[in-house]
């Protein structure tokens, strides 16, 4: 009796410790459910390009030539305003509207609490540090820009910190001072400098934010309009185009994501790509050398845009980490799209809610949109491969639909699944093929539920017939 009590004792201690355990764990970092390999119905054949070309009506069919490209993006540009041409500002530049810019961004942050790594609150002492090394206070009334190229992958940041902060305790996947991420290559319009001279903030094609200084090259306007090599050009094709310093490719410098574009020099007979890299001098300045790349991961020019590339494309990077605000160099739902069209030459914009404007407007729904009414017209009139579907704060790339279920591949974090007691979270956390009734019955209900826009990414109708 006495052992058979102290063996209750025992069991009973060692329940506790690990719950104490698992308790403090916890209070570290929340735990997800994660997300079956294959996600509720879908089947394994859909994960691949070839199956949902071989649904299309229209594969090969060219939606738009460079000259409706052409006309796409201009429209994007200087109509609609969602993209930047950096070389049209104006220098000087108001100093003014530089930094309500930047206050407008801060209130947010003002009003607002957030941690930091270890989980201990942002103070308001370190926060007016933050700002101070803005250097707000120097802005000129004209701001005479400088511009340059970066010569590295970099993060883009809403302040002059590489020190992640978070809107939750450890909420690691979500870091609140990444704005985006810049690849080699991408042309900057240098606007100001941090106190401590190690930031420089920037204008991009896309956004605003702080970047290091030392992944800047500083060039001439007529540097930085040539750069991207004219009519010769390399554009990477892959997930992640890796770019060597020799032509044996031994010696390893960086990688470029898919969409990004490179001044093209020749290709050996080796197959590996010649290709044009800026470096930055000790004095700041840029430096042109001569780069390597696989020639199986770059495409010479744009590829044509037909509903197959896209698929193709898109299938390229089928399981590639989520990577919010291009964190851990990878790429978030808008990203993934942006990359996918920038390989046929679309520049569509940075944030889901921008490219959900960008083309034709099929369909357009309020909260209380019965989901049928969004499912009669995603039967009859979206095309997979060139229409993008948006809900808010998220945007999926339709392929098209089997046993009257639409499908989108897309870049999630996570979905909800309705249980007895409430919604559980389960961490998708990559690029991945789902049926949009995908959290049906949950508090915030399914992918086709939410649906806000359809859109054809055209500036033209398309008939697929």
């Amino acid at each position: 009796m006495k052992i058979e009590s102290n063996s209750q004792l025992i069991k009973v201690l060692l329940l506790f410790l690990g719950i104490v355990i698992i308790s403090g764990c916890a209070t570290k970092e929340k735990l997800y459910y994660a997300a079956p390999t294959l996600l509720p119905e879908t089947e394994r054949a859909m994960k691949t390009a070839g199956f949902w070309t071989g649904r299309n009506p229209c594969p090969d069919r060219i939606i738009l030539d460079r000259e409706g490209i052409e006309t796409l993006n201009l429209y994007v540009r200087d109509e609609m305003g969602l993209t930047l041409d950096i070389t049209q500002l104006p220098s000087p530049f108001p100093g003014k509207e530089m930094t309500e810019e930047i206050e407008e961004i801060l209130a947010y942050y003002r009003g607002n609490r957030f941690y930091r790594e270890d989980g201990s609150i942002l103070t308001t002492r370190l926060y007016k540090e933050l700002v101070a090394n803005m250097n707000l206070g120097s802005v000129p009334s004209g701001i005479d820009i400088r511009y340059g190229l970066v010569v590295r992958y970099t993060d883009q940041r809403v302040f002059p910190t590489g020190e992640a902060i978070y809107a939750k305790p450890c909420d690691i996947d979500f870091d609140e001072f990444q704005n985006s991420a810049l690849d080699i290559g991408t042309p900057v319009a240098v606007m100001h400098t941090s106190l401590d001279g190690k930031w420089y903030y920037v204008k991009d094609q896309l956004d605003s934010g702080w970047v290091p200084v030392e992944n800047v090259a500083l060039c001439s306007l007529d540097d930085l309009e040539k750069f991207p090599g004219g009519t010769s050009f390399a554009v990477v094709t892959k997930p992640k185009g890796e770019i060597f310093l020799d032509l044996n490719m031994t010696v390893y410098y960086d990688y470029a994501r898919m969409g990004v574009k490179f001044p093209l020099l020749g290709k050996k007979d080796s197959g590996v790509a010649r290709i044009t890299l800026p470096f930055r001098k000790e004095d700041g300045r840029l430096l042109k050398k001569v780069g390597y790349i696989r020639g199986e991961d770059v495409h010479k020019g744009y590829l044509s845009y037909t509903p197959r590339n896209i698929i193709r494309q898109a299938f390229e990077l089928l399981n590639a980490p989520y990577g919010w605000g291009g964190m851990y160099g990878e790429q978030d739902c808008s990203r993934f799209v942006q990359e996918v069209f920038a390989t046929v030459g679309i520049s569509l914009p940075r944030n889901s809610s921008k490219q959900s404007q960008v083309g034709i407007l099929t369909g357009e729904y309020v909260d209380n949109t019965p989901a049928e009414i969004k499912l009669d017209l995603l039967s009859r009139k979206a095309i997979g491969g060139c229409t993008l579907l948006y809900m808010r704060g998220h945007i999926m790339l339709f392929l098209g639909m089997v046993h009257d279920r639409p499908y989108a591949i897309h870049n999630p974090w996570a979905y909800r699944q309705k249980e007895w007691w409430g919604d559980k979270i389960r961490l998708i956390n990559r690029v991945a093929v789902t049926d949009l009734s995908l959290g049906k019955g949950s508090k915030k209900g399914s992918f086709l539920e939410r649906l806000c826009s359809i859109r054809l990414i055209s500036c033209t109708d398309f008939n697929p017939l």
